[in-house]
């Protein structure tokens, strides 16, 4: 049986017309509010007294003061030459060399220095082994860092650790050892990755050597300043040397690119050298309380610079290394380690051969004073 609309019964509706009449007002106060606003914007003043709404029928005509009859300043061409040159390392000598003795250095690597127990052990190892120095990575070519460095750039891209080691700076110290921070500079994983714009480029890449390395910029100034942070945290924690590893120009066959821009043909040597300079300087600069000598900053040279002449290509120059830095380490087979020190030292003017060269093995090279011992 079909139904009639008088069998079918519907609630009284009291409120919805009422409802739906003062949504609709809300709607469009709102809306005219928010027009008003971004149309008012343009009578706000501001002044020293804060913000005044002023239309322009309130506004006081500006009173224009009358020109003063002072002659216009008159300008004579002065010739001005520009001159880009790269930085002059002829004369230089920074020195830190001077009181520094001959070293049988351990290398302990980051995995081992983030470890408070595995530490422990490796260096109660070394020193019951007679080592009077002992080498902690601080920052390896990954780039961790194993201390929890205050670097803005550290904090920001993440790369700082949790590592406490000025308990065993100070106990090292106390038994007669010296403290060396070895730290990577050029190659670096993190800083590759969560900040690219700083990378080194190579065919319009990001550069990775066949290694795996992934390099940075050498000329870029945000890398240059991070890694100069980062040496001076090093100094202020309490090591007596910096050793930089990775302060090179990797050598490929393809065209690198930059993150700036050079008027001037890029030079690897330039670009090495003067971060190098740039950090050890930055370091002397320190004044260091309870610190009687001043910390030394070495670099690690790579075989290609010793071996295959290609120092003018990695930027590293012996020449000038020599003149930079305290000591220079290089990774040498115990059996040439010494035809290595011949090669290395031949532009060597200043200080002796046994103390500045160190030689990095497996084993103790047979004669040398000063060695350093990885494994």
């Amino acid at each position: 049986m079909a139904y009639r609309p008088k069998d079918i019964y519907r609630g009284r509706r009291k409120f919805r017309v009422p409802l739906t009449i003062f949504l609709f007002v809300l709607a469009a106060l709102l809306a005219g509010g928010i027009g008003m606003f971004f149309f008012l914007q343009r009578y706000i003043v501001y002044d020293a007294g804060g913000a005044t709404l002023q239309f322009p029928s309130q506004r006081e005509e500006e009173t224009v003061p009358e020109a003063q009859n002072t002659p216009e300043p008159t300008f004579e061409p002065v010739p001005v030459e520009i001159v880009w040159e790269d930085p002059d390392f002829s004369e230089l000598d920074l020195g830190g060399w001077e009181d520094l003795k001959a070293v049988k250095a351990r290398f302990i690597p980051l995995d081992t220095v983030i470890s408070a127990t595995s530490l422990d052990t490796a260096v109660a190892s070394a020193q019951g082994e007679g080592y009077d120095c002992v080498v902690l990575e601080m920052k390896s070519s990954d780039g961790r860092l194993a201390w929890p460095a205050a670097s803005q750039t550290a904090f920001s891209y993440g790369t700082a650790g949790t590592a406490d080691v000025t308990g065993v700076i100070a106990a090292l110290h106390e038994s007669g050892c010296t403290v060396a921070a070895q730290m990577s500079c050029f190659a670096d994983g993190l800083m590759w990755q969560r900040n690219w714009p700083v990378a080194l480029q190579y065919n319009g890449s990001p550069y990775r050597d066949s290694d795996g390395k992934c390099w940075l910029d050498p000329y870029n100034r945000t890398v240059r300043t991070y890694l100069t942070e980062l040496a001076q945290e090093l100094a202020a924690l309490g090591f007596d040397e910096i050793i930089l590893a990775d302060l090179y120009h990797p050598v490929a066959d393809g065209a690198f690119t930059y993150t700036v821009t050079m008027r001037t043909e890029p030079d690897p040597v330039t670009a090495v050298c003067q971060t190098g300079r740039r950090i050890v300087e930055a370091v002397q600069a320190m004044d260091i309380e309870d610190r009687e000598t001043p910390v030394a900053v070495s670099a690690r040279i790579s075989a290609s610079s010793l071996h295959s002449g290609l120092g003018a290509q990695t930027g590293q120059d012996l020449d000038i290394f020599w003149r930079l830095f305290a000591r220079l380490y290089c990774l040498s087979d115990y059996t040439t380690a010494a035809d290595d020190q011949d090669l290395a030292t031949e532009t060597m003017t200043e200080g002796k051969a046994s103390v500045r060269f160190v030689p990095v093995s497996l084993y103790a090279p047979e004669g040398f004073k000063s060695y350093m011992i990885y494994s």
